[in-house]
């Protein structure tokens, strides 16, 4: 594998990572709590897909936006039986969340069984010529859509009144109510937001990792890793790290082998955090007195 071999499919690997870790972004800076269960929510979108395109026998298109829509629904009660019964309550919602995460593995453990599911291609299935090493158009693909999607996720936290006011809910969600910004709306469309994104990064990276039952369980990890190193409000931060995340776990993969791959990582994420907590390009928290 060749130096550019690495960093593009790198590249692609990382962006997956990005996406979900702006699922984490998003519900953090709208309601300062996370889906711990957002890896197995990338699993469930790209099941919905390979279950609408196999067994419904939908044309890709419609698959994709089935699995997309369907998850507007999940998002919804995710928040509304995970996490609002316990958001008052302290992390508590972090276990409701983990658990609501196995269950959905086991689930699809049980109806989809253990095998691994190809998925079509969104884009061209012959590898094409990039600076001397071929590579497949999906992995091109892959982080152009978390580009896209990140810019989109800033525009309407820094542009819009929705992103305002679900900003100022994650501030102080009590003065935010009384100015009369309905925050429970801005908190469930958070989660909605979460799990549309989450749906969409199972789609585009299925046909390169090809769809599981398991296959949210580690990328939901490394994307926490991502969102947490990058910075849990810095869309740009986020997508950075995901990205340089990925290469590293390439490059490691191709010189000292994949067994070596997750320790030097995560190694080098407690290393990140001890020196800046607050993430690369993350703000410390500001305390009010």
């Amino acid at each position: 594998m060749t130096i550019t071999q690495w960093v593009l499919s790198g590249a692609a690997l990382g962006a997956i990572y990005s996406l979900v870790a702006f699922g984490y972004a998003i519900t953090w800076t709208t309601s300062r709590t996370m889906n711990f269960s957002q890896g197995q929510a990338v699993m469930l979108g790209a099941v919905l897909a390979w279950a609408a395109l196999a067994v419904l026998r939908l044309p890709l298109p419609l698959a994709i936006l089935a699995a997309t829509l369907a998850m507007i629904p999940f998002g919804l009660l995710v928040e509304r039986f995970a996490v609002r019964p316990f958001r008052r309550r302290g992390p508590t919602w972090l276990i409701s969340t983990v658990a609501l995460g196995i269950l959905l593995e086991n689930a699809a453990l049980a109806l989809f069984g253990k095998d691994v599911q190809p998925f079509p291609a969104l884009v061209g299935e012959r590898p094409i010529q990039v600076l001397g090493a071929g590579v497949y158009p999906q992995e091109l693909l892959i982080p152009v859509a978390a580009l896209a999607l990140m810019g989109g996720f800033e525009l309407l936290r820094q542009r819009t009144m929705v992103g305002r006011q679900m900003r100022a809910v994650a501030y102080d969600e009590t003065t935010a109510t009384l100015m009369g910004i309905p925050a429970e709306r801005m908190v469930a469309l958070g989660y909605v937001l979460a799990s549309v994104i989450a749906a969409i990064g199972g789609v585009i990276v299925a046909p390169v990792t090809f769809v599981s039952a398991t296959m949210g369980t580690v990328i939901g990890l490394k994307g926490f890793v991502v969102a947490i190193v990058g910075g849990l409000e810095s869309g740009w931060g986020i997508l950075l790290v995901g990205l340089l995340y990925g290469i590293l776990e390439q490059a490691v993969s191709a010189t000292i082998g994949t067994g070596a791959r997750d320790a030097v990582g995560f190694g080098l994420a407690i290393l990140v955090l001890a020196l800046r907590p607050s993430g690369l390009l993350g703000r410390a928290a500001l305390r009010r007195v």
